[in-house]
């Protein structure tokens, strides 16, 4: 019984071995090759992609754009493109010229076997909406901080002239200005790009984008807004319109790339609550640029919010460039612009502290007073309560480090010209009658000996003043650790601010935790200066040493 299934087996592999073709000679023969199709085709000035669809086994049909700013004559169009199925053949060849100006162009492809389809062409005219020339009439900001509170407005520019660093390069100098945009290509994605240049008008000025040192909230100096207002670049730039994301971009001479939207005319929410409702209306076309706080740098400023420094240089918001088409460019105004003084003078470096040397007293300040009753007051400038307090005004405070860029070393209080230091003793009334005897006060304002004596500075100690703080050795191992002010303004017991001129430092010593709860003598020089002495500040000058 085997026997018999095994020869049947090689009786069917024999008669299925006479029966097939030989694959390769079909192969060789090239019989089997029937495709006859376009794989990809692209004409000189097409915008985008070709759609190449066989509808049957002998028609087809190419859907084309062509752009009418690349292609100056329809009927002839450079074929620049043609890929055929494998051994293919057609009745053009790439380079041929097809004429679009009459009957849609037939394009037939023959197969190795000889079969063929006809591709009929449908052209469609692409116009770069884009392309022209126009004028800079106008500009727009929507800013600020809260629009839900009121703190955004939809600005003209031109409107806060007190904003801007004028010099005749304000916001509006670029109102004169015109745009000309050409197209130089259609890129294989389907975006056109081309070339923009932005004359600066009759009077030859752009905006300098510079805010004003006299508005800047949180500073003294001009502030460059270039990143937020110079999104159009001066003189020539290229620019690319996305179709995909509806954007356009500009990229100048030296690499930056700004995006924005090209608008047509309309009326467009701005914004909208409950409470307002702001539009823009675009007369005729218009460049919007908006800004992403992570990428562009703006941020809410709560502080300074209704502020135009808020609206225009914390946080912009939407920045619109309205334009009208033109059919020419006046020769007057197609100038080579410049925007004047355009960058920010940056302020001169802080002078380096440093506290080694002779440091002259300028002024003593005293801050005193029982509860409720705390004054502020120059103690010279009360000579009728003092002895001698003038005499400290020309005393000298020399720091002598132990060694080059040493923190430490000694001190020493020395008197001036008239070799004499204030005495301390208050010689003036208590409770309307002259004290008698004199109250010695050093323990308050005679805290710095009078012979020499050690230092140690420690500018890392700002728990109580920028500054850090001076130790200074009394006696034995008795010292005062006394915060020192470095040039600035302060505010102290919630009196009117003391400011440290450059070029100088303070020392200020707490005499007293609290005011004291005596109320005998309130308003009285003898409560500010004996009873109830709160806060003792040395202003010293530095002194330019002599040859």
């Amino acid at each position: 019984m085997k026997r018999s299934i095994l020869f049947i087996a090689l009786g069917a592999l024999a008669l299925l071995s006479a029966c097939t073709k030989d694959p390769w000679a079909q192969v060789e023969e090239g019989s089997w090759n029937n495709d006859h199709r376009i794989l990809n085709i692209k004409f000189a000035g097409q915008a985008g992609l070709a759609v190449v669809k066989d509808v049957d086994e002998s028609t087809g049909t190419v859907n084309v754009q062509l752009a009418t700013d690349l292609v100056p004559d329809m009927s002839k169009v450079t074929l620049e493109t043609l890929e055929l199925s494998y051994k293919a053949s057609c009745n053009v060849e790439r380079g041929a010229i097809i004429d679009f100006s009459g009957a849609a162009p037939v394009i037939t492809v023959t197969s190795e076997t000889g079969k063929s389809r006809d591709y009929t062409v449908i052209m469609k005219e692409f116009t770069e909406t884009i392309v022209g020339k126009y004028s800079l009439d106008s500009c727009r900001v929507w800013g600020g901080t809260g629009p839900e509170f009121g703190g955004c407005a939809l600005v003209n520019p031109t409107k806060k002239p007190w904003c801007w660093y004028d010099n005749g390069h304000g916001p509006g100098a670029e109102y004169d200005d015109y745009l000309e945009f050409t197209l130089d290509e259609i890129l294989p994605d389907g975006n056109t790009t081309g070339k923009c240049i932005h004359y600066g008008g009759v009077d030859g000025k752009h905006w300098n984008c510079l805010y004003a040192a006299a508005n800047n909230k949180e500073g003294d100096t001009d502030i460059d807004l270039h990143k937020y207002y110079r999104k159009i670049p001066v003189g020539e730039s290229t620019w690319v319109r996305d179709y995909t994301n509806n954007t356009i971009s500009f990229t100048d001479a030296n690499g930056v790339v700004t995006k924005g939207v090209f608008v047509d005319s309309g009326t467009y929410d701005v914004y909208k609550d409950d409470s307002r409702d702001v539009k823009i209306t675009i007369a005729k076309k218009a460049f919007l640029f908006t800004y992403t706080p992570s990428v562009d740098g703006t941020k809410d400023d709560w502080t300074n919010i209704y502020t135009d420094y808020d609206k225009f240089a914390k946080r912009p918001r939407a920045f619109f460039v309205l334009v009208t088409p033109v059919s020419e460019i006046p020769a007057a105004a197609a100038t080579t612009g410049t925007e004047g003084k355009n960058t920010v003078t940056p302020p001169e470096p802080a002078p380096v502290f440093g506290l080694p040397g002779d440091w002259k007293v300028k002024e003593l300040w005293v801050y005193g007073g029982a509860k409720n009753s705390i004054t502020k007051d120059q103690a010279p400038t009360k000579s009728w309560c003092w002895n001698n307090c003038s005499k400290e005004l020309d005393n000298i405070l020399t720091f002598t480090p132990a060694s080059e860029g040493a923190l430490n070393g000694s001190l020493l209080y020395s008197p001036g010209a008239d070799g004499a230091y204030w005495d301390y003793l208050y010689v003036g009334s208590k409770s309307g009658v002259k004290v008698d005897p004199p109250i010695d006060c050093s323990q308050w304002y005679g805290w710095l000996p009078h012979t020499e004596t050690s230092y140690v500075y420690n500018p890392d100690d700002k728990s109580l003043s920028e500054g850090g703080s001076v130790s200074v050795r009394l006696k034995g191992v008795l010292s005062y650790n006394v915060p020192l002010l470095l040039p600035g303004s302060y505010e102290f017991l919630g009196k009117t601010a003391l400011d440290i001129p450059e070029g100088c430092m303070a020392l200020a010593l707490p005499l007293a935790d609290a005011p004291s709860e005596d109320l005998s003598y309130q308003w009285t020089d003898y409560d500010r200066f004996v009873n109830s002495p709160l806060l003792y500040v040395m202003v010293f000058q530095k002194q330019i040493p002599t040859e």
